[in-house]
């Protein structure tokens, strides 16, 4: 697996994303077409959770797969329900 490869599609993915579809399972929807690489998804758990303004939330979310472990960063604006991705860090599972 070439976790660098990984990356790149992915935030390729990101990017040609339509801004109202960027969401946790968006990101999840992504991944799947590297299952051969990355695994099933076992699920996500919430790292952290900052409240930065009146109504934006910022998150920290590890997103787990088999292989490998998505951690993404995302503000939410909890009036409109959108979700934009700071940014993420794709790393391998050694087990």
């Amino acid at each position: 697996m070439n976790i660098r490869e990984l990356k790149l599609a992915l935030t390729v993915d990101l990017i040609n994303m339509p801004r109202s579809f960027t969401s946790i399972d968006s990101v999840q929807d992504s991944m799947i077409q590297f299952r051969d690489e990355i695994g099933s998804f076992k699920g996500y758990e919430e790292m952290a959770s900052t409240k930065i303004s009146a109504g934006i939330e910022q998150k920290t979310l590890a997103l787990q797969f088999e292989k490998v472990t998505l951690d993404l960063e995302l503000f939410t604006n909890e009036n409109s329900r959108e979700q934009y991705i700071k940014g993420f860090e794709l790393k391998e599972n050694f087990a």
